[in-house]
């Protein structure tokens, strides 16, 4: 319990500096988002079990994800690291992206773009609830 606490308050910060960039800039850097990745793969790899199956079926999703152009690369490598160090919160922030596209959608209409990574960070502080 106590690890977990750890992995998601660090989890969390990562996100937020992940958040502030991509809403001011439409982007975040690999020198933020590759080592996250990495530490999802090793977290995931460390525990094992149900978190490294959940990590490996994410990432295949994700990458087919990004070669249809649904993801961009620091999404695939956000997510991706939430499903290795913290999977309830990758599932949170997929459903508030979800949430967030639907009203972008209705707002700007088809093929808006918007920056998911905040959402992502949204989702993730929610799911806080689960693991308290």
């Amino acid at each position: 319990m106590i690890e977990q606490i750890i992995v998601s308050s660090i989890a969390i910060l990562w996100l937020a500096a992940c958040a502030i960039l991509d809403w001011k800039h439409g982007e975040v850097s690999n020198w933020l988002t590759v080592p996250g990745m990495l530490a999802g793969f090793a977290y995931a790899l460390m525990t094992g079990g149900e978190r490294l199956v959940v990590l490996a079926a994410a990432f295949v999703g994700l990458i087919i994800l990004y070669f249809l152009g649904s993801l961009g690369g620091a999404d695939v490598k956000v997510l991706t690291a939430l499903a290795g160090l913290w999977p309830t919160a990758m599932l949170a922030a997929l459903l508030v992206q979800g949430i967030w596209g639907i009203i972008v959608l209705i707002r700007s209409g088809h093929g808006t773009r918007f920056r998911a990574i905040p959402a992502y960070a949204l989702g993730a502080a929610i799911s806080v609830l689960f693991i308290l």
